[in-house]
Parts: structure tokens; sequence; C-alpha cells
């Protein structure tokens, strides 16, 4: 016998030291706070180990610090076995409860030393060592102290030896004896349960969780799939898969203009430098080529600043000339000339006359001597004047021939410099002619080549080299395509295996569970028979008269005897049977009662478990087809996306093939139209070039030939010009001969008139008067003549000054005028034609600059643009391309593929919301949490675009086949489920209603209280709807078990009422569930358990919880005769393995009962093998109790604990 034999209390709570023996009923008095309550809570505490249950009030100290308020604090247990004693050692460490198990009965010495101090606890340990006593390790919480006191133990350590009972269901034990102590009220679904844990230690329940798992959504489940085979949905569902594909084909042609544009960028970036160093160097070139010019310019005014000044001399020389010609011709300075050169013949003329005038008009001389001195002065006026005359002749035989020599000089001078100038001219020509004849035979080679050429360029040879390419480039993609659709099919069949594998293994795993199902069923149906028979069986009648009977007759007797009902038996005297003593060396294992119900409960638990491994095997098969559908869908979905891919490219080549091809035939058409104007334009520079080339072969034709008619007219203006001076020598004789000749034949008539005069005066002796005359008249002509030529002399003069300096020199001036303006016309021409050349390079630079300049405009310009492209969303979306350094080729730039790439972005966010609103439109039809797990609310567009891509992959791999063939497999397994599963419930009602029955009994037995007429106990069917509809569905599954796998869905009118019949439970089943609060039904709430007492004839009927029965005395004894009746039971089937043990109660304040009913409980109690502990103030019926103990509070108000009577057996 295994019970609690004593308390012992070392400085806890108000108890300095003091022992309690425990092993019978107890009574402890005292006056009120002395501590009666206190023990009896310590009492409480070693049974269940849970300080908030030991009815502490709130207000006051806790149970810790109340009862251990010392480091040495201890409260010792000591319980006996049948095999001797441990004890239970409770302390406080760090403010918690520890035990320790100690395998010795208490002994004082142990825990306090010779002066009666205790011990700590660690010296307590020494002291166990040293006394060679095993104990146990620290033991901290409430937990395993209990698994460890009730033989609960989890096997890791062996601790069976410290057990006071061996049972996983103590809980109900610990809670019947808080129960007692606190007087708490009675209640059906208590008593239900300690009734059916005193039956199974495991508590059979039905978890709703699963049912709520398999059914969640049932309803919306059908609605949804009804919904999705609407044909309106099937439009819309297109529709989405429509939108969305060309929302996916308008973003990959967005990525692919992207991929352009990131390319036109780094293509921007690299031509950018090269542009910049183009640009320089161009504008060095044209900077050279000013430099050039302005070279050319420079030196030709150089070359012509002297010619030009002196142009400017001569300019200044002939107008100065010219103005002293018109002078002097004012001044008819030619005829003054002329008066002037006859002075000395007027000078003799006038010596002369007046010789004459003095022989005239001398009156003494004779005539004769008159007329010879006349004669002589003749002679000497014609000698002198042919002398003056002849002098005359030399000076202008002189000045002429000096004017020959210098024309002469003159004209050969102009002769050398035009052939010089020719001669330079000529060979620019020449130079000019090469340089041109070079360049007509480098065109004429153009020409010929770009005649030969097929019309090429970067771009047509790009486009050829791509074209060359796309069918390599299609076979490729093909290929790839074949070998992802492949891939696509090996996965796709591998899944396909796998399901099916995992369905057949499953339905393996099931067929096999359920043969054991059915089994343990019979089985179980079997035993429940047999137990429910074995009440009036002989079995039965033994084992209340005969204990022991199992070594005994039980080794002989055939089991159909002992569970018999047709027998008579008593008791005899001695091991006989049939009046033969029977003994055997062969030891037969009897079956008891508890043997067949530890077998029924190890079929139900076996069944129960299958059951749940069923459940969870079918809940595992889900899991498993779910994760190999996502491995599935996560293995193929980059296959199917580069499958997409893939086609898109394939479609995308052919577009581009034939964009290309249109692109060459273009190419080549604008290369036939660039070749031709090419060769025209360079038939163009050809045919200006040979002009040019023909104008500077005429140039040098007019060049030698102008140069011939110069020399010509330089020799016709010599010649004549010498000619001219010829005649005028000649006319300068003939004038002075005339003159001469005037002369002579004046003088001559002269002397003739002197003759005749001389005969006609001979006789006069004076002059004659006329001839005077006419010499005074001659000699005033002569003296105005000479006065004249004196006043002009200075005139002449200066004349002949300018004319020397001056006018004779404007022929010379002229021709060198003549000359240098040639010159600097033929220096002007040639740097109009250099400046020209120079000016066509610097025309074809700025050209060559304008479009570099151009170019660079633009890159930048590009360039800018994709700058501020960086800040668009659809940039910042794409970061991974545009941080990419691959180049894509493109035609376009960067400002043309933004704009492209923001219009189909837009047109693409227009696409974007038609796709909400449809997607919207289509998902408001289903709920949340509808079957396909269909997203109905969406965060982001890509959200959007993923629903759409799903929609279409379920919507082609016809998935809701798949959902509809899992719903039907799932809804009939549930209906199976539940079947099994209430009917496992509905089994066990009569093992209850037998426990029931004989609590029943036994109240009508042994009441001991006159009061109380009747206490009694009924089973009523549940009022639970749950459990109603479980069993109705159970009824409905074993009718229609083989047609509810697929009729859920069917549309025959034969299978329409079976259908509605089942969904219809499923959803009062659903409803039932969702206004259920808890998620299991356990056994307790198939049936309802009903109180009825009457006592002093009022009548309770029957309630499901007892409150206040009668006085407060009655009620506390009608609640602790059922508590211990209850725990009667449990305690009865709580230990399988071993069941003689003692357990106790405790009553405070017992004396509100009267003294035979206290006498009646203890009693009550001890037939059943528990012991009352009681407290109240006064002690009432002493010889109750075998040990009575009186509590005092001495002058420290510290509790004295004094046994004063003890019963000894």
């Amino acid at each position: 016998m295994r019970y609690l034999n004593k308390i012992v209390f070392i400085n806890s709570a108000a108890i300095r030291y003091s022992e309690v023996q425990l092993d019978g009923n107890i009574h402890l008095i005292g006056t009120q706070g002395v501590g009666k309550s206190t023990i009896l809570r310590a009492i409480l505490f070693f049974y269940n180990a849970d300080t908030q249950r030991l009815g502490i009030p709130v207000e006051k100290k806790s149970y810790q610090d109340y009862y251990f308020p010392y480091a040495d604090s201890s409260i010792i247990y000591e319980v006996a076995r049948e095999d001797g004693w441990f004890t239970v050692l409770s302390y406080k460490t760090m403010n918690r409860i520890c035990y320790r198990f100690i395998a010795s009965p208490y002994r004082p010495d142990l825990f306090i030393d010779e002066e009666g101090a205790p011990y700590p606890s660690d010296r307590i340990r020494s002291v166990l060592d040293k006394n060679g006593i095993k104990y146990s390790g620290a033991i901290s919480t409430y937990e395993e102290y209990r698994n460890i006191l009730y033989g609960n133990s989890d096997n890791k350590r062996d601790y069976s030896c410290y057990s006071l009972m061996e049972s996983g269901s103590y809980q109900n034990i610990i809670r019947t004896i808080q129960n007692v102590l606190l007087n708490s009220r009675l209640e059906a679904d208590y008593i239900k349960q300690t009734i059916i844990t005193s039956l199974n230690e495991a508590d059979s329940v039905i978890d709703l969780s699963r049912y709520r798992s398999h059914l969640s959504g049932f309803e919306a489940q059908l609605n949804d799939i009804g919904v999705f085979r609407e044909p309106g949905m099937a439009r819309k569902a297109a529709g989405i898969s429509t939108l969305s594909d060309d929302i996916r084909k308008r973003d990959l042609r967005i990525n692919d203009l992207c991929r352009q544009l990131r390319g036109a960028y780094l293509e921007t970036e690299r031509i950018l430098p090269e542009l910049s160093r183009k640009i320089h160097e161009q504008e060095a070139v044209k900077s050279d080529f000013y430099k050039q010019r302005d070279k050319l310019d420079a030196e030709s005014k150089n070359r012509t600043a002297t010619m030009e000044g002196e142009l400017a001399v001569l300019k200044n020389a002939l107008s100065e000339a010219e103005a002293k010609r018109v002078f002097y011709a004012g001044k008819d300075i030619q005829t003054a000339m002329d008066r002037c050169n006859k002075l000395e013949i007027l000078q003799q003329e006038q010596e002369s006359l007046v010789v004459e005038k003095d022989l005239l008009s001398s009156k003494n001389k004779e005539a004769s001597v008159l007329h010879a001195n006349l004669i002589a002065n003749l002679k000497n006026e014609l000698a002198g004047f042919e002398n003056e005359k002849q002098k005359q002749l030399l000076a202008a035989e002189t000045e002429i021939n000096a004017r020959r020599e210098a024309r002469r000089e003159y004209y050969r001078r102009l002769r050398e410099e035009l052939r010089h100038a020719a001669s330079e001219e000529k060979e620019r020509l020449l130079v000019d002619r090469e340089k041109r004849t070079t360049e007509v035979a480098a065109l004429k080679m153009r020409i010929k080549t770009t005649r030969g050429q097929s019309g090429t360029s970067e771009e047509l040879e790009a486009v050829k080299g791509r074209l060359g390419n796309y069918d390599a480039n299609r076979k490729d993609l093909e290929l790839k395509i074949r070998e992802l659709k492949y891939e696509l099919n090996y996965q796709t069949k591998e899944f396909e295996t796998a399901g099916k594998h995992l369905d057949e293994d499953y339905q393996k795993l099931a067929e096999s569970n359920e043969v054991k199902i059915e089994a343990l069923s019979a089985k179980l149906a079997e035993l429940t028979e047999f137990l429910d028979n074995q009440k009036d069986s002989f079995f039965n009648w033994l084992s209340e008269h005969k204990p022991g009977w199992e070594q005994t007759i039980g080794q002989v007797c055939d089991e159909r005897l002992l569970y018999g009902k047709e027998f008579t038996a008593e008791v005899g005297e001695g091991d006989t049977f049939y009046g033969i003593r029977f003994t055997s060396g062969i030891h037969r294992n009897v079956k008891t009662k508890e043997d067949y119900l530890a077998e029924k409960k190890d079929a139900e638990e076996k069944r129960a478990g299958i059951q749940r491994f069923i459940a969870t095997a079918r809940q595992d098969l889900e899991a498993a087809k779910e994760n190999l559908r996502k491995q599935y869908q996560s293995s193929v979905k980059p296959i199917k996306e580069d499958i997409y891919h893939a086609e898109y490219e394939l479609e995308q080549l052919a577009v581009r093939k034939k964009e290309d091809e249109s692109r060459l035939s273009a190419l080549r058409d604008q290369a036939t139209r660039l070749r031709q104007e090419e060769i025209r334009r360079l038939e163009e520079e050809l045919n200006a070039a040979e002009a040019t080339l023909s104008s500077i072969q005429q140039e040098i034709a007019t060049l030698q030939g102008k140069m011939d008619r110069e020399l010509a007219s330089l020799d016709e203006q010599e010649k004549d010009e010498l000619a001219a001076l010829d005649k005028e020598l000649s006319v300068a004789r003939e004038a002075i001969s005339e003159e001469i000749a005037r002369k002579k034949a004046e003088l001559e008539e002269r002397k003739s008139g002197y003759d005749r005069e001389q005969l006609d005066s001979l006789t006069a002796s004076g002059g004659d008067p006329k001839r005077l005359e006419e010499i005074h008249s001659r000699l005033a002509y002569i003296g105005g003549e000479i006065k004249y030529i004196n006043e002009t002399k200075a005139l002449i003069i200066e004349y002949l000054k300018d004319k020397r300096e001056m006018l004779d020199k404007v022929p010379d001036w002229t021709a060198e005028s003549l000359r240098l303006q040639q010159i600097i016309h033929g220096e002007r021409e040639e740097l109009k034609k250099r400046l020209a050349d120079v000016n066509r390079s610097i025309f074809k630079v700025d050209a060559e600059l304008k479009e570099l300049k151009e170019a660079n405009r633009k890159a930048l310009e590009n360039r800018e643009e994709y700058h501020r492209s960086t800040l668009l969303d659809w940039f910042t979306s794409r970061e991974s391309i545009f941080s990419s350094m691959n180049r894509t080729d493109t035609d376009g730039d960067c400002r043309s593929l933004v704009r492209e790439i923001t219009i189909r972005v837009s047109e693409q966010s227009q696409k974007l919301s038609e796709l909400r609103k449809e997607i919207t439109a289509y998902t408001g039809n289903f709920s949340e949490d509808n079957v396909f797990a269909f997203k109905t609310s969406f965060s982001d567009d890509k959200e959007y675009m993923d629903f759409a891509c799903d929609l279409k992959e379920f919507i082609d791999e016809d998935k809701v086949s798949e959902y509809q063939s899992r719903i039907n497999t799932r809804n009939s397994d549930i209906f199976r489920q539940i079947t099994a599963d209430t009917k496992s419930m509905v089994s066990q009602e009569g093992n209850i209603r037998g426990v029931v029955d004989r609590i029943n009994a036994d109240f009508k037995e042994k009441n001991f209280v006159g009061i109380i007429q009747c206490i009694e106990m009924r089973i009523d069917p549940s009022q639970n709807k749950i459990v109603n509809l479980l069993k109705e569905i159970k009824r409905f599954n074993e009718e229609y078990s083989w047609d509810l796998g697929q009729n859920l869905f069917a549309s025959s009118a034969d299978d329409t009422a079976t259908r509605e019949k089942a969904t219809t439970l499923l959803r009062e089943l659903i409803k039932s569930m969702d206004a259920y609060s808890g998620n299991l039904i356990r056994l307790a709430d198939f049936f309802d358990l009903k109180f009825r007492v009457i006592e002093n004839r009022n009548d309770t009927g029957f309630v499901e919880r007892l409150t206040n029965v009668g006085s407060e005395g009655t009620d506390i004894l009608v609640k602790s005769m059922v508590n211990i009746m209850l725990l009667n039971v449990f305690k009865r089937n709580a230990s399988t393995v071993f069941s003689d043990f003692k357990l106790h109660c405790m009553m405070d304040e017992i004396g509100k009962l009267h003294p035979n009913n206290v006498a009646g409980i203890l009693k009550f109690a001890n037939d059943r093998d528990i012991l009352l502990i009681n407290g109240s103030p006064t002690e009432q019926d002493a010889l109750s109790y075998k040990h009575i103990y009186k509590l005092e509070k001495d002058t420290d108000s510290f509790t004295r604990i004094r046994r004063v009577i003890t019963q000894f057996d």
C-alpha cells in the first residue's frame, strides 16, 4: 500500500518544527487562525503542486513567501510504499520551489543538527552523501514533480521508486482533491470528464480544426467552380489572357527599346570624344586655312606693295605731267618755243637791219659801197642764219638720236619684262595644268571605281550580316524552344508521375489502414459487447467475492465459463474446484477486467491513431502535392518564361527580318541613287575640271598669242616711234632747209632789190625812206619778238626742265604704269585663284565642321535626353538594363528612342489600366479565400500581371477539373472520416452509461445521510448541434457512401437529391462549427449528464450543476460525497500497473456537519481507500480519527502542533 505517511514542517510558515502523521483519518483542532488551513494547504500542495489552486486569498502572502520565509525553511513529505519509504523535500531557492526525492524514510538527523538548527539545502545533500542515501537531482518545475509522483515518467530517468501511483492521466485526481477542500461547485462537464478519463487515460476527441481545414470554404468552393464555369467568365478570362499577353509583348518591346537606348547612349558616349577630337582637328585645319589665306594675302600684298607704291608715284607723276601739259598747252608753249628758237636769227637780223639802217642813213657813203655793204651784210646774215640752223639741226639730230636710243632701250626692257612675266605666268599655268590634269585623271578613276562599285555602306553591310544570321538565329531559337518544351514536358511528366505515385502511396496506405480500422472496429465491438455483458457474469462475481481468483480458479477456468451468465457459485473454504484441490506447474495469464479495458483502450487508441494517421496522411498528401505543385511551378516557371521569351524573340526575329529585307531594298536603292548622284557629282566635277584644264590650256595659248601680239605691238610701237623720230628729224631738216631756202630767197630778193635800188638810187645822196621805214618796222617787230622771247625765256626754261624731267617721260611712265598694273592685276588674279582654292577648302572644312558640330549637338542632346530620362519611372524600374555595359545595335538615337519608349509606356499604362479593370471585375466574382487561391486584391501591376499569367496557365492546363476532383475526394474523405470518428465516439457511450449506473447504485446502497433521499445522475442525448450533425452525417454516409466521391459536381437528375443532401449537411456542419468557439468535440460532448438531489423532499430535478443543496452543511456533505465517489472511480482506473494506494481528501471547517454525518463521510471515504483530514475548532467524535492534533499559538505567535489522541490498530 502506498500513501502519504507524514508531513514535517521545518521553519515553515509559523511552525518552527513539527511532524504530522497522515497514515489515517486526521483531525486538526484549534481556534481560528492557529494554522489548520496552513497544514491542509501544505498537504494539498503535495498532491497538486500548484500555488494558484490552494485557496490562498490574493491579499495574503504567496505560497513561497509564507511557507518558506527563511533560507533553511523546508517542508518534508514521507511516503510509504509496499517496499519501504521515500521522502520528498521541498525548499525554496531563488524564489522558486524546488523538490528533491530521497530514498529514505524521514530522519530528523538528515535535516537538523544536534542543536536543532535546520540544515540548508546544500548541507542536506552533504549529509545524505555521508550516510550513503540516494536522492534525485533538484526538481525545479511543478510539472516534472507531478510526473514523478504520479508515475508519468518519460523514462529518461528511472524515478519509478518515487511514484505514488503509475498513471498518465492524474489531473482528475488532483482536481477532485482540490474541489473537496475548496468546496467547489459540482458541474456535469467535470463529472463527465472524470468518468471518461477513468475509462481511458487519453480522452477521445474529434478535432474540428481538421474538419474546418477540410471544409474551409466548402460552399465558396462550390460557388467558385460554378462561377468559373460560366461562359461569361470564360470570355472575360480569355480577354484577360489576351490583354496580358499583349502587355507582356509590349513590355518585352519596351525592354528591347531600353536596351537599344542603352546602346545608343553608350554609342553616344563613345562618339562624343571622337566628335570633339574631329571638331578640334577640323577647327585646327580651318584655322590653318585661314592662316594660309592670310599668308597668301599678306605675301601678295607684300609683293604688290612696292609696285603699288611705284604705280601710285607713276600715277602722281603722270597726273602732274598731265597738269603741266595742260598748263603749257594753255601757254601755247610750242609756238613760244618756236618764237624763242628764232632769237639768234632775230638778233642777227636785227644786227643786219641796224647795219642796213645805218648804211641807208649815211648820206656820205657812196651807193656802190652801200650796195657792196648791203650785199656783204646779206651774205653775213645768210651765213649766220645757216650756221644757226645747222646748230639747230645738229641739236635736233642729237636729241632725236638720244630719244631713239632711249626708246629702243625702253622697248627692249619692255620686251624682256613681258617675256619674264609671260614666262612666270606660263610656268604657273603649266603647274596648274599639271594639277588639273592629275585631278581630271583622279576624277576619271573615281568615276570608274564608283561605276564598278555595287553600292554599299556600313549600314547596308550590317543589314546583310544580320540577314545572313537570321536563319541560323531562327534555327537556334527553334532548337532552344524544342529543348525547352522537351524539358517542360519532361518536368510535367515527372510532376504527373510523382503526383500519381503520391496518390498511389496514399491509396495503398489508406486501404491498408482501412483494413486495420475495420479489424480494430470489429475487435472493439466485440470487446464492448463482452464488457457490457460482464456485469452478471461469473467473472464479475469472482472479482467481487474471491479476491486473487486469477491465481487459483482462473488458471483452469475457460473464458466462456468465466464470462457466461448462467452460473451458480458460492465461496467455499480452501482452494477447491468441485471438491478437488488443484495445482499446476503451468502458470496461466488470466485477463482481468482491467486487462480487457486496457485492451479496448489500446484498440481505440490504435484505431484513433490510424484514423489520425490517415487524416494526417491525407493532409500530408495534400501538402506534398501542394509542395510538389509549387516545386513544379517554380521549376517550370523559368522554363515557360524562357519559352515565351524565345517565341517572342522568334516572332520579333521574323518581324526584324522583314524590316531588314525592306531596309536592305531601300538601302540598295539608296546606294544606287547615291552612287548615281556621286557619279553625276564626280562627272560634274570632271567637267568642271576639264573645263578648267581647257581654260588653262586656252590661257597658255592665249598667253603665248598675247605675248606674241604684245611683242609685235611693242615692235610696231618701237618702229612707229623710231619712224616718227626719223620723220621728226626729217621734218626738222626739211624745215631748216626750207627756212634756209626761204632765207636765201629772201636775201636773194633783197639782193635783187639792192641791185635795183643801186641803179635807181645811185643818184640820191641819202637812203631810201621807204626802205628805212621797212627797216624801222622790222626792227620794231624784232625788238618786240626779242622782248617776248626774253619775257618767255623763264617759261621756256621751266618747260624744258619739265619736259626733260616729266613730259618726255610720260610714255615711259605710262608703259611702266601699264606694266605694273598688269603685274598687279596678274598677282591679284593669282591671289583670287589661290584664295578661291583656299576658300573652297575652307568651305569644305566648314561643311564637314558643320556636320560634325551638328552631330556633336545631336549627340549632346541625346546624352542630355538620356540623363533626363533617368528620372522617369520606366527608367528606374529597369535599372538592371540601364546598368549593363552591353551594346545593342540600333538605328535610332536617344531622343527618338526616349520618345518612342515614353509613348509605348503610356500605351502600356493604358493597357495595364484596362487589365486592372478587367481583373478587378473578374476577381470580384470570387471571395478572398476562393478555392482557386485567386488573389482578389493587388498591390501593384506585377501582381496583376502574375494573376493574368497564372489564370492563362490555369485555363490552358484545365486545372479547374483537378480542383473538382480534389474537392470530390476531399469531401468524400471528410464524410468517411466523420463517420469513423462519430462511430468511435458512439461506441463508448455504453461504457460511460455503465459507470453512471454503478455510481447511482453505489449511492443507493451506501447512502448514510437520512435527509438526502436521492442522489442520482442521468445520461441524456447531447444537445450539441455539431454532435447531432456528425451523427446524421454518419447515417447519411453509411447509406450513400458509394456515390459521394463523384456527385458533388454531378448534374444528372438522379444524383441531384444526393448532392443537395450532402451539400446541405456539410453547409450545416460548417455553419455550426463557425458558431462553435472550440476546436475539439470531446467524448463528453456526445451525451449530457445531469444531477438530481432530493433533500428533505426538495427535488432539484435533473440539472447540469449543483451549487447550494439545502443548508451549508448539507451542501458540503453532498459535494464531498460526489467528489469522493468520483475520486474513487478515477482512482480505481488511474493506475493500470499498480492500484494498491491511498489518497487524502481535506475538509476544512468540518464542524458544520452533524457528528453522525462526519462519521458517515469518514466511513464513506475509507471504504474507498481515501483518508480524510478534517479541520474544525473542536473535536466531537474522537474515536472516528486515528490521530487528533491540537494547534496552538505560543507567546511568540509560532504555531505549536500537539498530538492529542492516537488510535493503534
